[in-house]
């Protein structure tokens, strides 16, 4: 009977194995990283997609709402202190009621900032963290006839040490429009 000698034998040895092992190591913590840039690239502009369509949504209802438009109706210095728990004193969406275009400019700002659902927020207050909307006159107030000026502000949750080590970056998208009579 033969026996084969330690020269013969075929195998991996403990030193190649640690080796395939830290290499396997260094190729997913390199995955891992791109996972983590990925995702806050994706959260970004997911959050910037949000804020864009709800101020094209006000956009629009205030291209179908002119007389409010230049009456100042629509113009709000800072929805933060919007109280969306008050509600609306009437549905001008129902199809029914009849609305004066201040009413509908009202109607338009609530939804924009409240969302549709008293219950679960989902305007800007319930789609953007801290989210407000500032709307304003170029020329000053009296004077939109010269343009708008759309600010779409929130806070966005950042993934690692930006922003000077703190886990919440402020975000601004500024629109300045002109709307004719």
């Amino acid at each position: 009977m033969k026996f084969s000698s330690s020269k013969n034998q075929l195998g991996v040895s403990l030193i190649e194995s640690m080796i395939a092992t830290l290499v396997i190591s260094v190729g997913l913590l390199g995955v891992a990283g791109m996972q983590m840039i990925a995702m806050k690239g994706s959260s970004h502009a997911f959050q910037q997609a949000q804020a864009s369509d709800l101020m094209k949504g006000l956009l629009e209802r205030m291209r179908s709402n002119v007389d409010a438009v230049f009456d100042d109706d629509y113009t709000i210095a800072d929805s933060a202190s919007y109280k969306c728990s008050d509600g609306l004193s009437k549905n001008c969406e129902d199809g029914v009621t009849s609305c004066s275009a201040e009413e509908i400019a009202k109607s338009d700002l609530y939804h924009t900032i409240c969302g549709y659902d008293a219950a679960h927020l989902s305007g800007i207050r319930g789609s953007l963290t801290n989210g407000s909307i500032h709307i304003s006159c170029l020329g000053g107030v009296g004077t939109c006839d010269k343009g708008i000026n759309f600010k779409v502000n929130w806070n966005e949750r950042v993934l690692g040490k930006e922003g000077n080590g703190n886990n919440i970056l402020p975000r601004e998208i500024s629109l300045n429009t002109v709307i004719s009579q």
